[in-house]
């Protein structure tokens, strides 16, 4: 286990060092669930600032109002990118419609990424994090 590892229900979080959060998601995502996870989300950002979000989502699906809910309640300036692992065209064409919605909260660049597996996606931070300002949170 991680040593800053939050589980709930199927899924859970965790942080990698100095700017990662790895989010696993495992079957059916509830509302609640949902709801927790961007309370994590916020919190990590308040905690430590801009992160790179790793979203593994090859063995889940979120329903309506879980969508829903992420894209009324999700805010951009939490994160460097949003690195989706394992979506299929349904969850890419989500991601896609969420990193747009996002853009709407008055950020105005906001990457999203889609890759087949976790090590692509930190291959992929590392040749972009240069690219991304280091600030805390205010």
């Amino acid at each position: 286990m991680h040593q800053e590892e939050v589980k709930f229900g199927a899924h859970h979080v965790h942080f990698e060092p100095p700017d990662t959060l790895v989010a696993t998601f495992n079957g059916l995502i509830s509302l609640e669930e949902v709801m927790c996870a961007l309370q994590l989300y916020r919190g990590h950002y308040e905690r430590r600032g801009q992160y790179f979000c790793i979203v593994d989502v090859g063995r889940s699906q979120l329903d309506t109002a879980g969508r829903r809910y992420l894209s009324e309640h999700g805010r951009s300036e939490w994160f460097h990118a949003a690195i989706y692992v394992g979506a299929n065209m349904v969850q890419r064409t989500f991601g896609k419609a969420i990193a747009l919605a996002l853009l709407f909260t008055g950020k105005t660049t906001f990457e999203t990424v889609f890759v087949p597996t976790v090590e692509e996606a930190h291959a992929w931070i590392a040749r972009h994090r240069d690219v991304f300002p280091q600030r805390k949170a205010s």
